[in-house]
């Protein structure tokens, strides 16, 4: 089986990074993927989202720990202490992909999408019926959603790239972890929920392309995404991306005396070094998108 994936291909340090977390924890096949973003803040630097991955077993534990050492949002502390600070440092349990964005709002190619998603349409009416009915009434009322003047286009490029990523992480986990069960927890906002959760349809068309029949259906259980999971349990789990896309969006890498301390502190003490974070650059370009891995040192001064 070809064992390449998007991001292998792109990011060999993240291999690297994730052999070894994923060493300790090898008889793990099912994961939580956690999501959260900082977006088109006119007083931060940088366009970031992170995704963090939790192994399945022991959800109350891990929970419990995060409530613990991060008991509220970056935002609302003024200062983060030491324990916070070397909880994210050390924790095991988790690894971290954050993705800081360039021309972000430009990413969402209106006309070339329309036509893109008329081809899967058009497409989705060979599939069986119990299949077609469960996707294509979404995939048709999003179609319309683009004929709209009012189309939010900073929504939809936010939902492209977010499906992107997820897609490319899933293929990464299916491949590179054999996984066979993924629970998608995004922060609660206007990705996940925006036309009924039309981007999780995205997604797994998005992953299903990506591993192309290199592993079967009958192998995974399945993926869920946007609200299907129990909030009560898992909403501590954003708790770790967050943090970390706020500390990155608040970095400005040339001139570093604009940095806010709580960040600054964050991304000195929590983030650099940290073998279970992964920091890459998406830039949207004139002819194609760019993804490159970002080595960050302690250069800022």
């Amino acid at each position: 089986m070809n064992r390449k994936t998007f991001l292998s291909s792109h990011f060999p340090d993240v291999v690297t990074k994730w052999n070894k977390y994923f060493c300790k924890l090898k008889k793990v096949n099912s994961w939580y993927v956690s999501s959260d973003y900082c977006l088109d803040d006119k007083d931060k630097p940088n366009d970031v989202m992170t995704f963090t991955i939790f192994p399945f077993d022991h959800p109350y534990t891990i929970r419990d720990g995060i409530k613990q050492y991060l008991p509220k949002d970056i935002k609302d502390f003024k200062n983060l202490s030491e324990k916070a600070l070397n909880y994210i440092k050390t924790f095991p349990y988790f690894f971290s992909m954050a993705f800081i964005i360039g021309h972000k709002n430009d990413m969402f190619k209106l006309e070339e999408n329309k036509a893109l998603l008329d081809d899967v349409i058009k497409h989705m009416e060979n599939w069986p019926k119990p299949k077609k009915e469960e996707f294509i009434h979404k995939m048709k009322k999003f179609r319309g959603y683009l004929d709209r003047k009012d189309a939010k286009l900073k929504t939809l490029s936010n939902i492209a790239i977010t499906s992107n990523i997820m897609s490319f992480i899933i293929e990464f986990l299916i491949i590179k972890a054999n996984a066979k069960h993924i629970i998608w927890i995004s922060d609660r906002d206007g990705i996940s929920d925006f036309q009924d959760g039309v981007v999780s349809e995205f997604i797994r068309m998005g992953y299903a392309n990506l591993v192309n029949n290199r592993v079967s259906d009958k192998e995974l259980y399945g993926f869920w995404g946007g609200k299907e999971y129990d909030k009560k349990i898992f909403d501590e789990f954003v708790r770790i991306p967050d943090y970390i896309s706020g500390a990155l969006a608040a970095i400005d890498f040339e001139d570093s005396n604009n940095i806010p301390e709580k960040h600054y502190k964050l991304f000195d003490k929590g983030i650099i070094d940290n073998d279970r974070i992964c920091i890459m650059h998406i830039d949207h370009g004139k002819d194609a998108d760019t993804w490159s891995e970002l080595n960050i040192g302690r250069t800022l001064e």
